[in-house]
């Protein structure tokens, strides 16, 4: 065939113009670049093995500590926001702070270590660009960390329940917690910088951390020069953040516009290519700093050292902030200077009249008063000695005449010389004025008794005082010795008659009349020691009128707030809560434990004197709950929140109501003489009677529960005494002596000689010495009232309770019981008895075991609880040798045996106390 032709190919086509594209570099791109290095960065760190093992151990140390988050006895709280953000701090703080020292030097050399150092620094960004982006990723990593805490808060606060999940406050609180850690991170990524060496950095971002400790040891506390220091900003459900905001917030931006600009020299010595020597990295940066940088740093610079001035004027000259060392030399100067004063007579104050105008949102107080001050000396007295807080300003007036012979404003002490001396029992009147203000804004964010809602001060701490305050006084003994001072000054011997002239709520006054006017802000209730005479508007402000209709001691509150009110009563007398509106969950228990101690107190003691009761909630600024003349102020930290819903829970806001009403008769019927062992009379004797009403109320076994941890507190406290441990008569304000140990001593003598026999003697006490006049009442007093209530065979036993320190070592070594023909059973068990005196100094001698011990047996269903046991037995033996046998014989098959079973006595161990048996 014919070859076939090829077809004529197509013309080609002409070729076409690509468009040309023209790089841009513009401000866009750079944003652009600085975006996906974050971004890459970023997703590294949170990739990274590390981080995660951090976060995990976080979470897990946080989860841990939420079932221990604010416990009292053993009893928890209801996980509150703000609780869960505290609780998240002090889980994270320790890790975060590792995350942001190790992650600024991986940020900084990720890309040399991945030896891409060189290819990424020829790329066209500019210097800034990745520094930025390297520390917006360190930010976002500790946005992360805590983001992730508050995601198991809220998973902890909805498991648990009961508490609301305030999404806000966590918002708050998160950015308040990151803001430290943010700067430290940033700082830590200029020492990477600077250094150019990761480990250099390393070490400079330890030494920095080491050295803030080392200043705040040596008082250099002033967060002006702490980098990255700021104040606290405590929160209370009543107050919120209150005015500690204002100073964290102006702290914050010092610190912000301090970083910033370490950032801008960092991002001026940022090393691209081969590294360079120092010197040249530094005439390099000089030069960066000559365009915008420059001015950038200059800009910061300023207003850095212009916001320091004006946080300098706040906290120095407004809040007049003293260095720690600095207040310590005050104190020791105004005892070197005006102790010589300390045991003049004096007048003391008999009736005081108050108009108190409190105003929260200035947080000012002004008080305008009266005093009559009575010469109860027997001698004339042409001197006056008068101690004002120098913190405020205080004027007198009123006086006859006078001339005032030292005015000393440093300390506020000030001593007038009448012309005319004042004769014994005669009275003169002593007007003053004080007006607290609270300007500026302080270093530490140290908490405040004025505040937005929630003010609570007591006469103490504005109205002036009679003589001279030996609470003033340095009590450190290191810090004492190193200003030339000799020991701390104990209190007056138990024997010194002379100091039972006055009470130990001081020397100004005995008992006085009170009679005051308070007003608040007209969203809020004012409230004072006394009853309500009348109350009215003025000018937008509430007005209230107090009077007492009886002498009361001279110790009285202020305080205002807005509260929701739940009221009760007790045979016609008036019970009232003042709460926080978040917190109604115990309110019906404090008015039940205010009606059942009203009960067992006026039963068994004297009648109450008063005729209403008043609790009222404060700011969790501080943790304790006070007791005044028929007014009770509580924290909203020590029962507001306390988690009862376990039935099984030491219900600590009966307790602890049932203590501060028994102060009504223990501090304000019965007032203890300024000598040893006044807080026995005053603390012990309280303790005891919440004892009983909790006793009737929950029964034994939450009472050895609740026994087991005042043993444990008064043992592990011991190891703490800086002087020297006295006996519980003699006991000189020490606190794990005259709770802890008064607990103690008071249930176990109870059980030894008979609640009514205890009881009359207390009885006797409180008719005898209630309101008595000079001298005092003192311990020794009341042991001699409870020798004379018990037989001879308890007089020994009495004195090692009050004048001696004596432990027990109290065991059960083992245990066995063996069923009877008759269905009975036979319980045997090995004991170990010993019995120890100790000295002041903790030197223990061996003693005889001359006393009988209760021993018992218990029956228990397997898996129940010790609240569900069953008494088989509970007896007294009396037991001889150091590890006796003994045999008893019960009906039921036995669970378990103890020696001192409900921890009556200060057993140093006492979990041995119990065992189970062993049947055969």
């Amino acid at each position: 065939g014919k070859a076939r032709m090829p077809a004529p190919a197509a013309p080609a086509a002409a070729p076409r113009a690509l468009p040309r594209i023209e790089p841009r570099f513009g401000r866009a791109t750079r944003w652009a670049q600085c975006r996906h290095i974050f971004a890459f960065d970023a997703a590294a760190v949170f990739k990274s093995v590390p981080f995660l093992v951090m976060l995990l151990f976080g979470v897990l140390n946080m989860v841990g500590s939420a079932s221990q988050m604010d416990r009292m006895f053993g009893t928890d709280v209801y996980p509150m926001t703000h609780l869960m953000i505290d609780m998240m701090e002090g889980s994270f703080n320790f890790m975060l702070l590792i995350i942001v020292t190790f992650y600024a030097g991986e940020l900084i050399f990720k890309e040399r270590q991945a030896r891409i150092a060189d290819v990424v620094d020829a790329m066209p960004t500019p210097n800034w660009a990745p520094l930025v982006a390297k520390s917006l990723a360190l930010v976002g990593v500790v946005l992360a960390f805590l983001f992730t805490g508050v995601l198991a808060a809220i998973a902890i606060q909805l498991v648990r329940g009961g508490a609301p999940v305030e999404l806000a406050l966590y918002a708050k609180g998160m950015l308040v917690s990151s803001v430290p850690f943010i700067l430290l991170g940033l700082i830590a990524i200029v020492l990477q910088v600077v250094t150019n060496n990761k480990f250099a950095g390393y070490a400079l971002m330890i030494v920095l951390m080491v050295s803030q400790v080392v200043a705040l040891v040596m008082h250099f506390d002033h967060n002006l020069y702490n980098i990255g220091g700021l104040p606290r900003t405590p929160y209370s459900d009543m107050n919120g953040y209150g005015h500690f905001l204002a100073g964290w917030a102006w702290f914050a931006l010092y610190w912000t516009l301090f970083t910033v600009a370490a950032l801008i020299v960092a991002q001026a010595f940022w090393v691209r290519g081969l590294s360079v020597d120092w010197r040249t990295r530094v005439r390099t940066a000089g030069q960066r700093l000559k365009g915008p940088s420059g001015v950038a740093l200059a800009a910061c610079g300023i207003a850095f050292a212009g916001v320091g001035a004006w946080i300098l004027h706040n906290t120095n000259t407004l809040a007049r902030y003293e260095a720690g060392n600095v207040a310590m030399d005050k104190q020791a100067e105004y005892e070197k200077t005006y102790r010589k004063y300390k045991d003049l007579p004096h007048a003391k104050i008999v009736d005081v009249r108050a108009n108190v105008d409190i105003y929260p949102e200035e947080r000012r107080v002004a008080i305008r008063g009266r005093y009559v001050l009575e010469n109860k000396t027997g001698q004339p007295l042409d001197t006056l000695r008068l101690q004002r807080n120098p913190d405020v300003a205080t004027t007198l007036s009123g006086l006859p005449a006078h001339k005032v012979e030292l005015d000393d404003r440093k300390f506020g002490f000030t001593i007038i010389k009448l012309d005319q001396a004042l004769a014994p029992g005669a009275r003169l009147p002593l007007d003053f004025a004080v007006d607290v203000r609270r300007p500026g804004f302080t270093n530490g964010g140290t908490a405040d008794t004025i505040n937005l809602n929630g003010t609570f001060f007591n006469n103490r701490e504005f109205f002036p005082q009679i003589g001279y305050q030996p609470g003033g006084e340095l009590t450190d003994r290191n810090e004492r010795r190193k200003r030339g001072l000799g020991e701390p000054e104990r209190m007056a011997k138990l024997e010194d008659k002379a100091a039972r002239a006055n009470t130990m709520f001081g020397q100004d006054a005995d008992w006085i009349d009170f009679e005051t006017v308070v007003s608040t802000s007209g969203d809020q209730v004012a409230l004072a020691p006394g009853y309500l005479q009348k109350s009215w508007k003025e000018n937008g402000r509430n007005y209230f009128q107090y009077r007492m209709d009886q002498k009361m001691m001279p110790f009285f509150a202020y305080l205002s707030a807005d509260w929701a009110v739940k009221k009760g009563e007790w045979k016609g007398i008036p019970i009232e809560i003042y709460h926080d509106r978040k917190h109604a969950y115990n309110v019906d228990r404090m008015i039940a434990g205010t009606q059942k101690s009203l009960d067992y107190f006026t039963t068994r003691f004297t009648p109450y004197q008063h005729k209403q009761v008043r609790i009222l909630e404060f700011p969790n600024y501080q943790s304790f709950a006070q007791s005044f003349a028929n007014t009770i102020p509580f924290s909203e930290s020590i029962g507001f929140i306390a988690d009862l819903r376990d039935k099984d829970a030491i219900d600590y806001v009966f307790y602890v109501t049932a203590h501060e009403m028994a102060h009504q008769w223990w501090g304000h019927q019965v007032t203890a003489a300024n000598v040893q062992g006044s807080s026995m009379l005053i603390e012990s004797l309280s303790q005891y009677s919440a004892l009983m009403v909790m006793e009737k109320e929950y029964g034994r076994q939450q009472m050895r529960r609740f026994l087991r941890y005042e043993l444990d507190r008064y043992l592990s406290s011991r190891g703490g005494e800086l002087i020297e441990e006295l006996p519980l008569v003699r006991v000189e304000n020490q606190a794990y002596i005259h709770y802890r140990k008064g607990s103690l001593v008071f249930y176990r003598l109870r059980d030894e000689i008979g609640e009514e026999a205890l009881n009359r003697a207390l009885k006797r006490f409180l008719q005898d010495k209630g309101y008595q006049e000079s001298p005092f009442a003192t311990s020794a007093e009341l042991v001699d009232y409870i020798r004379a209530e018990a037989p001879p065979s308890k007089q020994a036993l009495i004195t090692d309770l009050f004048e001696k320190i004596v432990f027990y070592d109290n065991r059960v070594l083992e245990a066995s019981a063996k069923k009877r023909s008759d269905g009975q059973w036979d319980v045997t068990m090995k004991l170990h008895l010993a019995k120890t005196e100790a000295d002041g100094k903790g030197k223990e001698n061996p003693r005889a075991y001359d006393e009988p011990v209760e021993v018992g047996v218990f029956a228990r269903a397997r898996g129940a609880k010790e609240a569900d046991e069953k008494v088989l037995l509970l007896e007294k033996r009396a037991l001889s040798g150091a590890n006796p046998v003994l045999t008893v014989t019960v009906k039921e098959q036995p669970f378990e045996v103890g020696v001192d079973p409900y921890n009556k006595m200060i057993d140093r161990v006492s979990r041995d106390n119990r065992k189970e048996v062993s049947i055969e």
